[in-house]
């Protein structure tokens, strides 16, 4: 698989390709769908397989104040593509300048000069090019002048709805990790970079792992059955998302504490696995009673974990 960057990246034109197009924030089993049929139809016209994604979300540029917190990073959903069998996933920087770019244009421009696509999937509700003036309708008429099939996918629904990345955004945002895990087709996920902290969980007896998770939606705050994935091991632990508001308060930060973990995990990228929540975060009348309350959050995942002597 080639990660391409850049409205330029493309040097090497394939021979032809079969083209999905999507922002894919999460990846869910709707995502999945379209990337699949991507894939089935590229390797029915002996094509190259593309998805065309963008960052930052649109949304992020053009309404800051309103955008909604992604899912996942980009590095994250441009793996999760690669897993599926995409060959090629081209992240075009969106930009206010892009952001003007007719629909009738994108199609001439990127798809079929650029990647000779002679195939493109997307779905029934498919908006592109300036101020989403691109339609369905405007992409198969534009799709008969330049000889692009122009295949379109149903959505997936789950409980009666349609799956979509603002849908599973309320889920998460609800506290709902199971019905979370049922729209995105795997645990929710969140992806970070060790730093140093305050040391004081280590005093307690329980070391943890302090995680910068920067520019993604978190879920409510409470302790959680995590796993940590890093450098191809997984490592089972509870993580504590909030304020500390034992120890006075402060900005919400995400802490894990590992069992059968000994080394040095700082500066270190790891992606968390949420399994469920055990409890809200509240506040305690000392470090003793909260220190017992993990010691029942441990007992409660069959953990077991000796109190530093």
């Amino acid at each position: 698989m080639r990660v391409l960057t850049g409205r330029k990246a493309i040097t090497r034109l394939p021979r032809r390709s079969v083209v999905t197009v999507g922002i894919f924030d999460g990846v869910h089993l709707g995502h999945q769908r379209l990337i699949q049929t991507t894939v089935r139809w590229a390797k029915r016209l002996q094509a190259t397989s593309v998805a065309i994604t963008f960052h930052p979300d649109p949304q992020q540029v053009l309404a800051p104040h309103t955008a909604p917190l992604p899912l996942m990073p980009l590095e994250a959903r441009v793996r999760c593509l690669s897993d599926l069998g995409v060959e090629l996933v081209w992240v075009i920087p969106f930009t206010r300048g892009f952001a003007k770019t007719s629909a009738g244009k994108f199609v001439r421009t990127m798809l079929f000069k650029r990647l000779r696509t002679c195939c493109v999937i997307v779905g029934e509700t498919f908006a592109f090019g300036k101020d989403r003036r691109g339609s369905v309708d405007l992409l198969q008429t534009l799709g008969r002048e330049l000889g692009i099939r122009v295949v379109l996918q149903r959505p997936v629904y789950r409980d009666g709805q349609s799956i979509s990345s603002s849908r599973i955004r309320r889920t998460i945002q609800h506290g709902n990790l199971a019905q979370a895990q049922r729209l995105l087709g795997r645990p929710v996920e969140l992806w970070g970079t060790v730093v140093a902290g305050q040391g004081r969980a280590r005093t307690m007896g329980f070391p943890t792992a302090n995680i910068r998770v920067t520019g993604q939606l978190l879920p409510p705050r409470g302790v959680y059955q995590v796993w940590l994935d890093h450098a191809g091991r997984r490592y089972q632990g509870l993580m504590n998302v909030g304020t500390r508001p034992t120890f006075g308060g402060g900005p919400i930060t995400c802490e894990v504490h590992l069992m059968g973990f000994h080394g040095n995990l700082y500066n270190q990228a790891v992606r968390v696995v949420l399994l469920r929540q055990l409890r809200a975060e509240r506040r305690f009348r000392s470090q003793h009673a909260l220190a017992q309350q993990i010691h029942r959050d441990l007992a409660a995942v069959h953990l077991v974990a000796s109190p530093r002597r």
